[in-house]
């Protein structure tokens, strides 16, 4: 009877140390949204590439409702453009930064 506890005790533990190291997988896109996000919206963005599951390029755009992703095709004309102001606003806050600084 102790042999049988153990060894659920020990299947229960193995189990949890299972869940416990397996990474939350991130969204996987596997189609394109065709509706242009407003860049007030975007909070933030990452890049996916396809491997595995997730299928196709894409650029996954993050935004402040409910935290809702959208993924956008990374060759459509609007996402290049959203990427650029993105990275102006950055670079304005980096100037910006470095002024203080100074």
């Amino acid at each position: 009877m102790a042999h049988i506890r153990l060894a659920a005790a020990s299947f229960a533990l193995l189990l949890l140390a299972c869940l416990l190291h397996t990474p939350v997988t991130a969204v996987c896109c596997t189609k394109y949204s065709r509706t242009p996000i407003p860049i007030m919206n975007i909070k933030g963005v990452s890049i996916q590439k396809d491997i595995g599951r997730c299928n196709i390029n894409a650029v996954i755009f993050h935004t402040y409702k409910g935290r809702k992703q959208l993924c956008a095709d990374p060759r459509a004309s609007w996402v290049l453009d959203r990427i650029k102001t993105l990275r102006e606003a950055v670079k304005r806050m980096r100037d910006n930064s470095t002024a203080q600084t100074a």
